[in-house]
């Protein structure tokens, strides 16, 4: 049986922020949804180009900053799990 990650408050405030953005919009949703196909490096090069277009239209570095939390295992795995139960 496999416990949930155990995350830093930074991470769960991250991951809280990136799941209320991920309910308001369906294209993060289906971009999030298709990083479970990738492998992690591939998955690791998707968030660092959304993040960089996102930094280059000038959003929100607050998101920003949650997304590229999911480049960690633990934070991935648990946003995973919650927009899952979405």
């Amino acid at each position: 049986m496999s416990h949930p990650p155990q995350l830093t408050p930074h991470q769960l405030q991250s991951l809280n922020l990136f799941c209320r953005a991920v309910s308001s919009s369906k294209n993060l949703r289906k971009w999030f949804t298709s990083l479970g196909s990738l492998s992690p490096n591939l998955r690791m090069n998707a968030i660092m180009q959304i993040t960089t277009e996102m930094r280059r239209e000038q959003e929100d570095l607050t998101l920003i900053g949650a997304i590229c939390s999911l480049s960690d295992h633990d934070v991935y795995a648990a946003a995973k799990q919650a927009v899952d139960d979405l």
